[in-house]
């Protein structure tokens, strides 16, 4: 059986009946078809080449317009975190100003400056892609963590200012610090002779003169203990606050409050008469320290401001 060394190609024509044979040797067209096959892979290659070329080319334009745009929010960011940090000052400056103001104790500079000026947190994830990227970045990073580290400052400081003020006006309405009457002391704190029993005995507050039915005041925040008469002190009111005190008014004509009601400073509580033994229309006011049971000179706590009370003990400081 011989085996054929040629190929035959046949050509027809659509429009007719002719046709054209070829006939090459079997070695030429395996030439021909490798030829062929090489150059359909050159050209497929180049045209992925040029295709991955193109789109590499997109990609770096697309990482490029996309580092501008970060480079700007950052620029943007850092743009607000100085808008915070200006802001944070301005509350700063309020809160040493409103502690200047109360004479409360003023937060030192080291502590709101948060040891600046050490060693910078350096992040490390832009490094390998851009270095300029990489400063701008980590100018931002430990910017954001001092602000973080002033807002969490600020708010420590101001909480504690609220809590310091807030402690100071409870303590300022529950410690008597006001006159309870109007008129004129006729009978000091202290040893005297008494004008009734004409005999030297201590006097544990002082007398107020002034006429029949004047306002008597509640000196400060509480709750009335006792209301009612009283043997020698005839009318009597008994007020117990939370800081500790107990003040009592004594030789009252009327009384306007009952046992447990709770009453504020600067409240009316009864009228100004001469109950139970006394010579005239007088209020006797005194101060009680409950925890030591004993009185103290009622005239040091008049007109007292906040700041001139002993936050700690309760007792004023001219008391102390």
């Amino acid at each position: 059986m011989s085996i054929r060394k040629q190929w035959y190609i046949t050509l027809m024509h659509t429009d007719s009946s002719k046709t054209v044979s070829l006939s090459i040797s079997k070695r030429i067209g395996s030439i021909f078809i490798f030829f062929m096959v090489f150059v359909l892979l050159a050209f497929s290659s180049g045209a992925f080449y040029v295709w991955k070329k193109h789109s590499d080319l997109a990609q770096l334009s697309k990482l490029s317009r996309e580092n501008v745009l970060l480079r700007e929010e950052l620029d943007s960011f850092s743009t607000q975190m100085d808008s915070l940090l200006i802001k944070i000052r301005i509350m700063e400056e309020w809160e040493d100003n409103m502690r200047q103001e109360r004479r409360l104790r003023v937060v030192s500079p080291d502590v709101r400056a948060l040891g600046s000026g050490g060693e910078s947190f350096e992040n490390l994830t832009f490094l390998a892609f851009c270095e300029e990227l990489h400063v701008i970045f980590n100018e931002n990073l430990n910017k954001l963590n001092f602000v973080t580290a002033k807002t969490a400052l600020t708010y420590a400081t101001h909480f504690d200012l609220l809590v310091s003020l807030q402690t100071r006006e409870s303590l300022y309405r529950t410690t008597p610090s006001i006159w309870p009457t109007f008129g004129r002391i006729t009978s000091a704190y202290g040893y005297r002779l008494h004008p009734v029993f004409r005999h030297k005995i201590f006097h544990a507050g002082i007398d107020i003169a002034n006429d029949r039915g004047t306002p008597v005041y509640a000196t400060a925040d509480g709750t009335v203990s006792f209301a009612g008469r009283s043997g020698p002190s005839g009318n009597l009111i008994r007020i117990e606050h939370a800081s500790g005190y107990q003040t009592r008014y004594a030789h009252l004509e009327r009384i306007f409050v009952n046992v447990g009601e709770p009453v504020r400073k600067g409240q009316i509580i009864a009228s100004v008469g001469m109950s139970g033994v006394s010579t005239g229309y007088h209020l006797h006011y005194e101060i009680f320290v409950v925890a030591r049971r004993t009185t103290v000179n009622p005239t040091s706590f008049f007109n007292l401001r906040e700041d001139q009370i002993n936050i700690a003990h309760s007792i004023p400081i001219g008391n102390r």
